[in-house]
């Protein structure tokens, strides 16, 4: 026997995050760097073992489980501890900031949506040394992202004195993993799709400093989840969750509809299916609407279409961005009717995945048309960012490891 690709990947992987990135609070002890090392050797020493496949693949498990929970736990609390010691604004993202800055405007009664962001913490976060953070202005995220980290905030504080928003998202991370280890059978895949996840090159830092895209993903995948387990009623609660939580997860409506009516052919029993999507998400969203529909709208809508004042400006490596360069947007933060563009990339492109869905209706299918579809949707936005790339990325892992189903 031979080493194994998931033993290669994760040597690749591990190896140089633990050596760019802090995994303690102080400078990291040897024996944690050797204890890390042995884990590494111990999982490409299986390969070479003569072992029966039940005992080869529960010893790689437990090895593998060890270290994402060694390498990834240490890194989030080393993370954590050292931005508490040092400053609020400490290798963090300004979503993180404004996040637990909007957690106390809430609790104080002060809805988070109507007020600016001067006074608090994002306001020292260095965005730009000539401009001033459009985020100070806008609190772009769904209300979900507060609601999910309330009952963290509470524990946190009571327990270690003080709050971070990567606390929620560490979790989110852990059950997005123990899902793929529930959901995948094949061992060697269930390997294999945990390394790329928890690993992943492109996203993980991204992940580290508190951006919110595995905060989200892991309430889709759990739609995904449900729907390949043929709960397609229920999957629409965690799919309402990922709709309240960030609009990432917004451009798969069209094409869950889609599936959904593809898979029982029934108008009635599609808007069935549907009712707890929108249930679920109206009912979050419904109370911030009434508070004041129009600062809620400004900052979850507008603000990312450059039609509010202060707007998050044509940023990334997109098609907006090539506009900029090009002179024929002269100015960043100036509107332009980018919808229009998307529309007529996106109409044409939906009916492709439709046809491609329809021609082996799965789960899978679902995941890789979304993927498509929001890389052109982004594409065509005011804004197409590094980290939507590394999202992407996570999307098309997910899409190549998920099961397959029979033909419908």
């Amino acid at each position: 026997m031979s080493i194994r690709l998931d033993s290669v990947l994760l040597f690749a992987f591990v190896i140089p995050f633990i050596m760019t990135y802090r995994i303690s609070p102080l400078e990291t002890p040897f024996w944690l760097f050797g204890l890390i090392f042995l884990g590494l050797l111990t999982y490409i020493v299986l390969d070479l073992l003569k072992l029966n496949l039940k005992r080869y693949y529960f010893l790689k498990q437990i090895v593998l489980w060890s270290l994402i929970v060694v390498v990834i736990g240490s890194a989030f609390i080393s993370a954590i501890i050292v931005r508490h010691q040092t400053s609020p604004i400490y290798n963090i993202h300004d979503i993180v900031i404004q996040q637990e800055s909007g957690i106390r405007f809430l609790l104080d009664g002060v809805n988070p949506y109507a007020v600016t962001y001067f006074g608090t913490p994002l306001e020292q976060w260095n965005y730009s040394d000539i401009e001033v953070n459009p985020a100070l202005y806008h609190f772009v995220m769904q209300p979900f992202y507060l609601i999910f980290a309330l009952p963290f905030y509470f524990f946190s504080n009571l327990i270690f004195g003080f709050f971070d928003g990567r606390i929620p998202l560490l979790f989110l991370f852990l059950s997005l993993l123990i899902m793929v280890a529930y959901l995948i059978k094949d061992k060697e895949k269930r390997l294999l799709f945990l390394i790329l996840l928890a690993f992943n090159p492109a996203m993980l830092s991204y992940t580290l400093e508190g951006r919110s895209d595995i905060f989200m993903f892991a309430f889709l995948f759990a739609s995904f989840y449900l729907l390949t387990k043929g709960k397609l009623f229920l999957a629409g609660i965690p799919m309402g969750l990922a709709f309240a939580v960030k609009q990432s997860a917004w451009p798969i409506l069209p094409l869950y509809v889609a599936f959904l009516f593809l898979k029982t052919k029934k108008l009635k029993e599609t808007a069935k299916n549907l009712f707890p999507l929108a249930l679920t998400f109206l009912a979050i969203l419904s109370p911030f609407l009434l508070w004041d529909y129009r600062s809620f709208l400004d900052s979850t809508i507008f603000y990312l279409s450059g039609s509010a004042p202060n707007s998050y400006p044509i940023s990334g490596y997109g098609f907006g961005k090539l506009l900029n360069q090009m002179g024929l947007i002269k100015d960043a933060y100036q509107y332009f009717p980018f919808h229009i563009i998307q529309l007529v990339a996106g109409l044409p492109l939906f009916w492709v995945l439709y046809a491609f869905l329809k021609k082996n209706l799965s789960v899978g299918r679902l995941i890789l048309s979304y993927g498509i579809f929001l890389l052109v949707f982004w594409y065509f936005s005011r804004y197409f960012n590094n980290s939507h790339l590394a999202y992407l990325s996570v999307v098309f892992i997910t899409a190549y490891f998920w099961p397959q189903e029979e033909k419908t």
